[in-house]
């Protein structure tokens, strides 16, 4: 559901590198030891479409009981073709393969509902995102103050923020709460047409955490976030029928083709559930996760996942995972449009679209205690993760087009070292 390209590459490494155990644990912050994660993340679409590879570090230095510094930084290498119109099918003239239609037919009326095609771009140049983080945490007591700060940078796209929380242990350390804010500044200056825009995000979270007994733990958590400026995809096309000539909107290259316009705010909310739980017997644990998203584009969302932690004998872990998502669309999402809306707010973004995907993966690490003279532990991991996103996986059923239905693969690979 990315409003642009750079949000898009964020949630893609976010997915790619989202198998369990690939980001650092909080175990390792509170052992008060020097770590260094290093992680690698390949996604790739199918049929030749996005590919993306993540390259991801992190280390945290004590500097005392209660001081600690942490630094990361993240490269993204993006390529590939990607939607960027669908329309009628009835109207487009030749097609020419992956880079999509060769011109619009004016002259024809499209029906509403009739059949759809989806234009993609030609295989992109490569392009690059460099992101980098820097902050501390302060435990004084049962309170852990923290506060970080980033920028991300590719062509067409400059992010910097800063996030400051706080955690409270009570009731003998069995209980948490926890409260976050932030605020991201972003600039859009495509590559593709004269534009220059900026979007700011203000989020807060809160969350608690029970310790229930001595196998089992509860948490949850709620989110908010206000959203302004400019919160298009700058590289996003729609096909209007019927638009009048002195729309606001700027054209595509074609006739009755534009540029999208989507709302220039949006708030957001979602609550977070989780529970885990801790199998004597088997020395494993189960997570269990549910999550609900709502905002003010009157998209709804679903997200439920299990993980579970089977240790194996001489350091080794087996993880699977199963993981399912469901969305209904935004209010102001069509495949293409036969007349003009009201608002004058348009996307055919499948981000946007109503869609459902289900995952399964699987990691395999192992761990070497006192692997050498300088390090006390390091650990090796590899995952894989396959998801198929499609219309008809929206609970309730089908309700949208099925053309921008595909699968995708997650690759990752991580090394975690403990000084």
């Amino acid at each position: 559901m990315a409003a642009t390209k750079n949000d898009a590459l964020q949630a893609l490494t976010a997915a790619a590198l989202a198998l369990p155990g690939l980001f650092p644990s909080a175990d390792a912050a509170a052992a008060n030891k020097p770590t260094a994660d290093f992680q690698y993340g390949h996604y790739q679409e199918s049929d030749d479409r996005i590919s993306v590879d993540i390259y991801q570090g992190m280390a945290t230095l004590p500097v005392n009981k209660s001081l600690q510094l942490q630094a990361g930084w993240v490269v993204d290498s993006f390529s590939g073709a990607t939607p960027v119109l669908t329309m009628p099918a009835s109207v487009a003239q030749a097609i020419t393969g992956a880079s999509g239609i060769s011109g619009v037919d004016g002259s024809k009326i499209a029906a509403a509902g009739e059949q759809a095609i989806q234009v993609m771009t030609g295989a992109s140049t490569r392009e690059t995102r460099y992101g980098v983080d820097l902050g501390f945490s302060y435990k004084h007591d049962n309170l852990t103050l923290s506060a970080s700060g980033n920028r991300s940078e590719e062509p067409d796209y400059l992010s910097h923020g800063y996030h400051v929380g706080a955690d409270w242990d009570f009731n003998h350390k069995l209980s948490t709460l926890s409260l976050g804010f932030g605020q991201n500044f972003d600039r859009i200056e495509p590559t593709t047409r004269p534009l220059g825009e900026d979007k700011t995000d203000n989020h807060f979270q809160l969350g608690f955490t029970q310790v229930l007994d001595r196998q089992s733990l509860f948490r949850i958590s709620g989110n908010y976030s206000h959203s302004s400026g400019y919160l298009s995809n700058p590289y996003k096309k729609v096909f209007i029928q019927g638009l009048a000539s002195d729309s606001e909107l700027q054209g595509g290259g074609f006739d009755n083709v534009f540029y999208e316009k989507r709302p220039d705010k949006r708030d957001q909310w979602s609550l977070s559930l989780g529970y885990i739980h801790y199998f004597s017997a088997l020395e494993s644990a189960l997570h269990l996760d549910y999550r609900y998203f709502t905002d003010s584009w009157d998209i709804d969302s679903h997200t439920f996942e299990a993980v579970y932690h089977q240790p194996l004998a001489k350091g080794w872990m087996l993880i699977p995972r199963l993981r399912y998502y469901s969305q209904n669309s935004a209010r102001f999402y069509q495949d293409f449009y036969s007349t003009p809306r009201a608002d004058g707010n348009y996307s055919s973004d499948y981000r946007l679209a109503g869609f459902g995907t289900f995952s399964g993966g699987l990691k395999l690490s192992r761990e070497w205690q006192q692997a050498g003279k300088l390090t006390e532990s390091l650990k090796l991991e590899a995952g894989f993760e396959y998801s198929a996103h499609a219309a008809g996986l929206q609970l309730g059923g089908q309700t949208a087009s099925d053309i921008t239905d595909f699968d995708y693969v997650l690759f990752s690979g991580a090394i975690k070292i403990k000084f």
